[in-house]
């Protein structure tokens, strides 16, 4: 019996911290996810040594938890990335003039600019 409850607060706590972690994942900031992610692997590094034996429902509650913030956080990255490369090409188009030689071809050339922020 004792051990039951132990295996149930085990797995309680385990999708408590995957709740946390999605809420994390969506609001932000995303440094806690360290934090989060300490307390997790600790519980399921316990769950993996194999003295306590998951039930199929267990283990898919806690794999569905897990593969939803995994999609989530993938969106994430990708969103990022996208992020990432529209800044890039606002950068370049600010700070490039392009032009097109006599043949046709495109000619970029570099331009000083100072891109500093103006608002504050």
């Amino acid at each position: 019996m004792l051990d039951s409850l132990t295996k149930r607060g085990r797995i309680r706590t385990i999708l408590k911290l995957l709740v946390e972690e999605r809420k994390i994942i969506l609001k932000g900031p995303l440094t806690d996810l360290n934090r989060v992610a300490v307390r997790r692997d600790k519980l399921v590094e316990g769950l993996r040594s194999g003295k306590i034996l998951l039930a199929e429902a267990d283990l898919m509650a806690i794999r569905q938890e897990a593969d939803r913030n995994q999609a989530l956080l993938k969106a994430s990255l990708s969103g990022m990335q996208a992020a990432k490369t529209a800044l890039s090409e606002q950068h370049k188009a600010a700070t490039t003039m392009g032009t097109y030689t006599d043949s046709g071809a495109r000619l970029e050339t570099p331009q000083q600019r100072d891109l500093k922020d103006r608002t504050v």
